[in-house]
């Protein structure tokens, strides 16, 4: 009886045993199977392209963004200037040290002299009796130029001595009675001249002249004379000074006059290696 039951365990085990080894077996091929099955899938989605990259397209020449493109644009459209508001802007910035010279036709106007997209204002005016040290104080919140003086040629083969003397003139402005000025006040952000906040200010000595109007960047500099022209920022102011005809401009760091008949560009200069010195070409 312990025989037949120990002979038929052993049977047992005999027979069973390579069904166990078969489905082990079945196992391993399965794993197999799909550790190929996922070989597979990642070495096709390796071999697949990657999607086009999206280039962004060049930004075209004009619209970059630089000092002549600002300028070319406008300054926001504002209500045409009221003399009540040119006299309000006028004691804001001076206080009484100048009076607006109403007898001239026009007197004032109005543009985006300086090129920042804020609409500025330019009045004719003139020192108040008694309020010459108010005007020519060096810490007066505005800075005094003489335009036409010095749009002047140095002079020429003058010694020395003279000729500083001269520059340092054209450098010192000092304001004197009787003197025809122009008044820029710089405007502020969207409201321009108007905002109570506008007093960036210059006082042109002599720049005032006959039939005075302002005239857009756009149509004073163009491509095709761009190179025979000083720089100009934004509007220009034209008029007639000494019977001369030409335009005060802002040139970035202050005003000028230009005369088209006296004006001469001033020629390239270049670096030499070496030396550093600059050379004309």
């Amino acid at each position: 009886m312990a025989y037949e039951i120990w002979h038929m365990k052993n049977d047992c085990t005999s027979e069973c045993l390579p069904t166990r080894l078969n489905i082990l077996s079945k196992s391993s091929g399965l794993a197999r199977l799909l550790l190929i099955i996922g070989a597979c899938v990642l070495a096709s989605s390796c071999a697949k392209k990657p999607p086009p990259r999206v280039e962004e397209k060049p930004i075209p020449p004009g619209t970059r963004s630089t000092v002549d493109t600002a300028a070319v644009r406008s300054a926001p459209n504002l209500p045409a200037a009221k003399p009540a508001e040119v006299e309000q802007a006028i004691e804001r910035v001076f206080k009484g040290a100048v009076t607006i010279e109403t007898d001239r036709s026009p007197y004032f106007t109005v543009g985006d002299f300086n090129g920042d997209l804020s609409q500025d204002l330019a009045v004719a005016v003139r020192p108040t009796r008694g309020k010459l040290l108010t005007i020519n104080d060096e810490l007066a919140p505005w800075i005094l130029v003489d335009p036409v003086r010095i749009a002047k040629p140095a002079p020429k083969g003058a010694p020395y001595p003279e000729s500083h003397a001269e520059m340092a003139r054209r450098r010192r402005v000092v304001v004197d009675e009787g003197d025809n000025l122009l008044a820029v006040i710089h405007g502020f952000q969207s409201k321009g001249w108007r905002d109570s906040q506008a007093t960036q200010t210059y006082v042109l000595k002599d720049a005032v002249g006959a039939k005075m109007e302002t005239q857009a960047r756009k149509q004073i500099v163009w491509t095709g004379n761009k190179e025979k022209l000083p720089r100009i920022w934004g509007d220009v102011i034209a008029q007639s000074i000494n019977e001369q005809y030409g335009f005060i401009y802002y040139n970035g760091a202050k005003y000028s006059w230009y005369d088209p008949r006296g004006y001469k560009p001033e020629e390239p200069t270049r670096i030499v290696h070496g030396g550093g010195a600059k050379v004309k070409r």
